[in-house]
């Protein structure tokens, strides 16, 4: 019996040691599992993550990009056609066309570094066919572009349930995710055309390169497998900086107006800004200078083609005129003491008289003693030498007084680029979308010193400010603007909200302006700068 109790526990002891090794062999297998699962997931984790930062990236240069493009802000560089990271000619666009509007990513000319998903492969890249480089001139790219070209803009769709997840796309950064059952990829594809099946699926990669219709744009359409991850570009992502671009140019060539040394007769002029372009141009004056002339006692409107003062409705300008005519007809009668030459000095004379109290800041007896003295000439009773010295000094007076300011430049700036070049396409398509104002005391024939100074938000003390009328909010804005690079005949308001359409003369001196994240922003979404003199150093937006 002993020995059986002895057998017994040793068989068992056996017995349980053979337990306790398969429990290990399976804690051991468990672990390397959840090891194994939690290496998984982790790469998966850092694989998104890799994944997100390059599109992320991408998008940001896309958008940086559009807002630095000398020739055409807003605009966006073609797909890169054959994967070799630069946009070349006849290798990917010809002429004013891509070769296509779907694509590798174009990183070198965007000044990336190679950038890959977390899979490997490089991003691709759609655009909508009216923000394309080299896009025709009739292409008017500006905040209002979206509403003005809605079939040829990206649609986003749920690939599960079909459902619109966003509409009016700009354009699409892809990753392609990993290759699926049927896609073969290669370092040397170097045909976007060939390559799309490999890396895009559904309708993804059915994208046409005219992006004309809905159905041509949608992305992606429900199917069984899609695995691409996209991070779309739109209005709200590619225009605020853009807009802040164009509205700093404008201000800095105000600014930098307004500090031109520009002497006449030893008098700086200095920190005044031009009259502005009233806002109700009149159509049956065609051309860009036509309809955009600066003009007397304007405060409010669009910025002048040339920074002009009014040579008709301006008594200063009158005035001169009239002196000038007087100098002519002294000079003739001078050489010629004819009955017609006498006839027309006496006129001329005679209308400086007429005159002498249309300008208050020129004393009446100077602008009397002139004309007065042209009328004793053609008379006989002065010399032509005390005629004209008399005339001389009032004109002085007039080009001293400040009413008529010719000591101010009628040219922009050299560094001015966006106004000096007025016909340019860059101008034109943004000219109907900028406003300017110009405070009391700081107008040509001012003292340039504050009279009534601007406010934005309830505060500051600006000397001027510029506007951008951004994207049109609602059908009525968008019918009032009709074609604004066209027809320049429409008042501010379907351009401008709020308090922001001015009137008057001089107008009124508040503004608003919020930011895109203001609930205020979804009924008042112009941008306001001010402007403070400081033309080099253009600022940020106000307050």
């Amino acid at each position: 019996m002993p020995r059986i109790a002895i057998f017994k526990q040793g068989s068992g002891s056996q017995h349980g040691g053979v337990l306790l090794v398969m429990l290990v062999i399976l804690v051991i297998g468990a672990a390397a599992l959840l090891v194994s699962a939690l290496n998984g997931s982790s790469l998966k984790i850092a694989r998104d993550k890799t994944t997100a930062d390059a599109l992320a990236q991408a998008k940001d240069a896309l958008i940086a990009y559009a807002a630095s493009d000398a020739n055409r802000p807003g605009e966006l560089p073609c797909p890169d056609f054959n994967n070799d990271g630069p946009i070349t000619l006849t290798e990917d666009y010809s002429g004013s066309n891509c070769l296509g509007l779907v694509g590798w990513l174009p990183w070198k000319s965007l000044g990336l570094p190679d950038l890959r998903d977390g899979n490997g492969d490089r991003l691709w890249y759609a655009v909508a066919a009216p923000f394309r480089a080299n896009a025709p001139s009739t292409v008017i790219l500006n905040s209002d572009t979206p509403s003005a070209y809605p079939t040829q803009m990206l649609t986003v769709l749920d690939s599960a349930t079909g459902a619109t997840l966003e509409s009016g796309v700009i354009a699409i950064v892809f990753s392609p995710g990993a290759p699926l059952n049927g896609q073969t990829r290669s370092p040397s594809d170097n045909n976007a055309t060939n390559a799309i099946p490999n890396y895009l699926e559904a309708d993804n990669a059915n994208l046409n390169t005219t992006f004309q219709t809905a159905n041509n744009n949608q992305v992606p359409v429900p199917t069984t497998i899609v695995n691409d991850r996209l991070l779309t570009i739109r209005s709200s992502n590619l225009f605020p900086p853009v807009e802040r671009r164009i509205a700093r140019e404008v201000k800095a060539c105000l600014d930098n107006y307004a500090a031109m040394p520009v002497s006449t007769n030893g008098n700086v002029a200095g920190l005044k800004y031009p009259w502005t372009a009233p806002t109700n141009y009149a159509s049956s004056s065609p051309g860009i200078n036509g309809n955009y002339n600066g003009t007397y006692l304007t405060y409010f409107g669009r910025v002048p083609a040339q920074p002009n003062i009014d040579t008709s409705s301006n008594p200063a300008s009158t005035l001169m005129t009239a002196l000038n005519t007087l100098q002519a007809a002294e000079g003739a009668f001078n050489t010629s003491s004819s009955s017609a030459n006498n006839t027309a000095l006496q006129n001329a004379a005679n209308t400086v008289l007429n005159l002498k109290n249309s300008v208050s800041n020129v004393s009446s007896t100077t602008i009397n003693q002139a004309g007065a003295y042209g009328i004793y000439f053609a008379n006989g009773s002065t010399s032509y030498s005390t005629a004209t010295s008399y005339l001389t000094s009032a004109t002085n007076a007039l080009i001293n007084s400040d009413d008529l300011d010719l000591r101010m430049s009628i040219s922009w700036p050299a560094t001015c680029t966006i106004l000096n070049s007025p016909s340019s396409y860059f101008w034109t398509a943004w000219k109907n979308m900028v406003f300017y104002q110009v405070a009391k005391g700081f107008q040509p024939g001012s003292s340039a010193s504050f009279g009534v100074p601007l406010t934005i938000n309830g505060s500051g003390a600006y000397r001027a400010t510029v506007l951008i009328a951004r994207a049109a909010l609602n059908s009525t804005q968008i019918s009032g603007r009709s074609n604004p690079a066209i027809s320049p005949t429409n008042p501010p308001t379907p351009y401008l909200e709020g308090i922001n359409p001015h009137s008057g003369s001089p107008p009124t001196t508040t503004f608003v302006t919020y930011s895109t994240s203001d609930p205020n922003y979804s009924t008042v979404n112009d941008l306001v700068l001010c402007l403070d003199g400081k033309g080099t150093n253009p600022g940020s937006v106000c307050p």
